[in-house]
């Protein structure tokens, strides 16, 4: 597989074009629409639309800006052609599939035990499916572009942590937008502790690209990780509740992020 043949500072210029695109977006929405009352995956608007849009199309637009100022036309080709890797032993697409949303499932079990609402539900909703193809949107900038860079410069583990960081960060003006109203003088808890499960989804990602170089996985596995709460997470858990429910998915999202760590310990090490 090719690889990509950018110029200095590339990665800086890339999350600058990727963060800049949905704040500036949510801005101007929120300036002009106002702030949605309630969560804008429950209550989908034309205004919230846009800016959902603007943000899972960001990483990929920041890419192909980049690397298009690098290599032109055949770096965006490069990029793209990831996609085209997809043959992989059916192991590694059960673990991309399947880690998170039983996770999920799991957690949720354990707390409907202390509280029905808690309960897992089946939520065939637009948001869940159109988590797949909003995961891919990121995937083609977040794994196809930015990973492959950073792990030639740090180990898979501090890529996982900084890129991880970075891309929960990058979630803020967005759901500051879409729940800041719902969650009210909780959303700072709730961000955060949903942060730390992003860490964590980015390292166990991480993992999987390490092992196999897939964009293909990498996307699958993003989309399970939001879709499998879309899907089985009540939208009528209160703000307090779903702090208790994404804190409780988060730990044990980092407790599979230790057993990886310490079962591979070469995720320490930057690779030769």
């Amino acid at each position: 597989m090719k690889e990509l043949d950018l110029k200095k500072n590339s990665l800086s210029l890339y999350f600058v074009i990727a963060y800049a695109l949905p704040i500036v977006t949510t801005v101007i929405v929120a300036l002009v629409a106002g702030l949605p009352s309630g969560i804008v995956v429950k209550e989908m608007s034309a205004a919230a639309l846009v800016v959902v849009m603007a943000m899972v199309h960001a990483p990929t637009i920041a890419a192909i800006i980049v690397v298009f100022g690098s290599q032109g036309f055949n770096g965006i080709k490069i990029l793209l052609q990831q996609l085209k890797y997809w043959k992989f032993a059916l192991q590694w697409y059960l673990k991309a599939i399947l880690i998170f949303p039983a996770t999920i499932l799991a957690v949720l079990f354990v707390l409907s035990l202390f509280s029905s609402n808690f309960a897992p539900v089946l939520s065939l909703s637009v948001m869940a499916f159109g988590a797949l193809f909003g995961a891919l949107w990121e995937e083609i900038g977040w794994t196809g572009f930015a990973t492959p860079v950073m792990l030639k410069r740090l180990s898979p583990l501090k890529v996982g942590l900084l890129l991880g960081f970075l891309h929960a960060m990058w979630h803020l003006a967005a759901s500051i937008y879409g729940a800041g109203a719902f969650h009210g003088n909780l959303f700072i808890v709730n961000f955060l502790v949903t942060s730390v499960g992003i860490i964590g989804l980015r390292i166990v990602m991480i993992w999987i690209y390490t092992r196999t170089s897939s964009l293909v996985l990498g996307w699958l596995t993003h989309a399970s990780f939001t879709g499998g709460q879309l899907l089985f997470v009540s939208l009528d858990l209160t703000a307090a509740e779903t702090i208790v429910w994404n804190s409780a998915f988060s730990f044990s999202v980092i407790g599979i992020v230790v057993y990886l760590v310490v079962s591979n310990r070469d995720l320490m090490s930057r690779l030769s």
